[in-house]
Parts: structure tokens; sequence; C-alpha cells
């Protein structure tokens, strides 16, 4: 007799080798990771993406006829929120026990990012599709697990991060006044500018004005201030800091691939794409398919670059933090976060199919995206790394032992598999 989770352990090898294959195409030089990981990604988030999106919601999705859907949304919603609160918790604590301000807002972006920007789509849909043994369902709740990620966890990832920023550059100007107080200077007034990489920066750079890692302990009251995120308050009211921000969400391809994926599903028009059925249109069904097409490259051409990056990357500054530190945040991200699901999935009443996906999905290790925006910020760059890294690597395992807890105490088991 075959073993049940045959098909998901040949689909978690499937990942290790496209990563591999990655890996040793930068090893051998067939590929260099400064020049081909940037294009890739930019390919995956502009064109492959929102099309997986735009036809996994638009067509695959009937909102009207699929039961439980939104409880099974709702549920990623919920998780990300209390992912919020303990990461705020978490940033107090450390301030409370330095007994100073050590950590602000830009810490909880990261340690949020550590726990919930979870690969829904590049590694929850081959793995839920291998689960239940049916593509068009790994799709439907890889897709459906990530909305929450993209429509709250964003925005709001975003103002924590430029709102850090704004801090960097506030300490700056500080250090540099300072300096220029001491030698007798007449002060220089520095000016934000929104640079391409979307992050605040002064202008322009020189040796008084970069951002110090100690900037933002210059005034005694503000270090003793340990309940304080936000240094200056006035970052969080700002108008330009929301324009800029909102202008970063209305520019999001993958947003714009969910909206046109609801609009399909909820005006009934994407059942005439939905091929073959009742309702088809044939001279229409190249729109589906193209999107098909494209779609299905997301997993493949993200997994290479992920091996690629980690080449590129090396094992000294993917594994950079200490030892503890990092068991901890695998603790928090692999069993933690997973047994939250758990109880959020019996709180929304979902079924065992969307129980089983959900929680699995949970378990999942977080995407490369999240160390792009700790790069771009320059914040938590290390922990980042070494999570998408590690958590990577223990994702066949933890996959495989979830799987088995779950069956062995009875919770949401898989009825059929195709």
């Amino acid at each position: 007799m075959t073993w049940a989770y045959l098909p998901v352990l040949n689909t978690l090898l499937q990942v290790f080798a496209t990563i591999g294959i990655g890996g040793l195409c930068g090893v051998t030089g067939v590929l260099k990771p400064d020049e081909f990981v940037p294009q890739a990604v930019r390919f995956v988030f502009y064109v492959a993406l929102p099309c997986l999106v735009t036809k996994g919601i638009g067509v695959g999705i009937d909102f009207y006829a699929d039961q439980n859907i939104w409880p099974y949304i709702v549920a990623f919603l919920i998780l990300r929120a209390i992912a919020l609160i303990l990461a705020v918790l978490s940033v107090l604590f450390t301030n409370w026990r330095e007994k100073r301000r050590r950590e602000s807002i830009g810490h909880v972006a990261v340690l949020w990012l550590a726990l919930t920007w979870i690969s829904t789509v590049i590694m929850g849909v081959p793995i839920s599709s291998a689960v239940f043994g049916n593509p068009k369902l790994g799709q439907k709740y890889g897709i459906l697990a990530g909305i929450s990620s993209f429509i709250f966890q964003l925005p709001l990832q975003l103002m924590f991060l430029e709102c850090h920023a704004a801090e960097e550059h506030a300490g700056a100007n500080r250090v540099h006044a300072q300096e220029q107080a001491e030698t007798g200077k007449s002060s220089v007034n520095v000016t934000i500018q929104v640079m391409p990489d979307s992050s605040i920066v002064p202008d322009p750079p020189n040796a008084h004005n970069q951002p110090d890692g100690n900037a933002t302990a210059i005034k005694e009251d503000d270090d003793t201030k340990w309940w304080s995120l936000v240094q200056h308050g006035e970052h969080i009211s700002s108008a330009r800091l929301w324009g800029k921000i909102g202008l970063r969400i209305l520019r999001n391809p993958v947003l714009w691939g969910i909206f046109c994926g609801f609009f399909l599903s909820l005006t009934t028009a994407g059942k005439y794409l939905r091929c073959p059925s009742e309702s088809c249109i044939e001279g229409l069904s190249w729109i589906a398919s193209t999107l098909t097409w494209l779609g299905q490259t997301v997993s493949p051409v993200s997994l290479f670059a992920m091996g690629l990056w980690m080449h590129g990357k090396g094992a000294r500054k993917l594994f950079s933090i200490g030892l503890l530190k990092l068991s901890m945040f695998m603790i928090s991200k692999l069993i933690v976060v997973p047994m939250i699901m758990v109880g959020l999935a019996n709180a929304m009443g979902l079924n065992d199919e969307q129980g089983r996906a959900a929680i699995l999905i949970a378990t999942l290790p977080i995407s490369l995206a999240s160390f792009s925006l700790g790069r771009q910020y320059q914040i938590g760059e290390s922990d980042l790394a070494a999570n998408v890294a590690c958590g990577t690597l223990l994702m066949l395992p933890t996959v495989l032992l979830w799987n088995i807890a779950l069956d062995k105490v009875g919770l949401y088991p898989i009825t059929t598999r195709i």
C-alpha cells in the first residue's frame, strides 16, 4: 500500500530540487545572482503572480457557490493581527527589560514579517495541491490565504517601515545639528526626498547626515521612553508619508490582480472564462489559458531564484544571527503560529479540508520578499535572511510532521484524494 503522503514528499523534493538547480547555476557561473534574481523577482511580482491571482480568484473561485470561503480568509486575517500584537508586545518587553528604548517600530515590522509573511502562493499552492491531490484546490487555498497579506498586512508593513526610515532621518539630522553646534558652524537644513527604492533618506548624503545606529538615542528623554514605538509622532500624521504609502499600494500589481479577480467573480463574469463548463464562451478561452500559462511560472521561477539567491548570500551571511535567536524564530514560525491557526480554524468553523489547508499553509516559511523589504529599509536583513533560508530547509520535515500529527489526533482528516 502506497504511503498517503508520498505525493507530498515528492512535491517537497521537487521544491528542493528546483532550489538546488538554482544554486548549482550560481556555483557553476551559468547565472549571476546580482543580475538574475532581481529580474526574476520583478517578472514574478509584475507579471506571473498577478496573472495567477486574477485567474485563481476570478475564474477558479465562485464566491456565490463555494461554501465557507470568507471564514477561511478571515482566519488568516486574524492570524496576522495576532502576530502583530505579539510583535508589539515583544518589542515593548525588550525595551522594558533594558529600561530604555532599544527597539522601535521598525523592529515590530521585522518580527511581523518573520511570523506571518508566509509564502502562501509560491510554496502554498504546490504543497496544498499535493496534499489534496487536486491542483485547483491547491491554487484556491494558497491564493485565498494570501489575500489578507496584501490588503491588510502590506499597508501596515509599509507604514511601519517608512516611519522607521523617517526616524533614522530625524536621528541623523539631530547628530548633524549637534556636530554643527559643537564645531560652531551654522546648522544646515536637510530635506527629505523620495528615492526610487521608496525609502525616506536624507539628501544630500554625506558623512554628517547618514543614519547612525545610535542616532535615536541622542536625547536622554527619548532614550528612557521604553514604551514608545515611534520616536516622533509627527511622522505617522505626515500627509506626505501617507501619500507615499498609498501610492506604493496603488502601484502594487498583485493588489490589482486581487481586485480584478474579485470583480470577475462577484460580477459572475468569470464563469464565461471557465472552460469547459456550460457557461463557457469558447472564443474567450484564450484569456484564462494565458493567465494560467503565465501563472504556472510563479513557483518554479521563484524557487529557482531563491536557490541562486542563497548561493549569492553564502552560508555565513544567511546564518549570521545567533543559534538561540534563530531557534526562537523557528519555534515561533513553525510551531506556535500553526498552533494558533488550529485554534482559529476551530473558532471560525472551517471544515476538514479548509482547516487542514489553513494549518499547513501556516507552517510554511516566509517568502523572499520579506528579505527584500528588510534590505530596502536597512533593518533586520540578517534576521529575515536566516528566517527565509532556515524555514525553507526545515519545510520538508515540518509539513510532513504536521500532517502526521493532525492525523494522529484526528483533526481535519483528508477524506478524499483525487
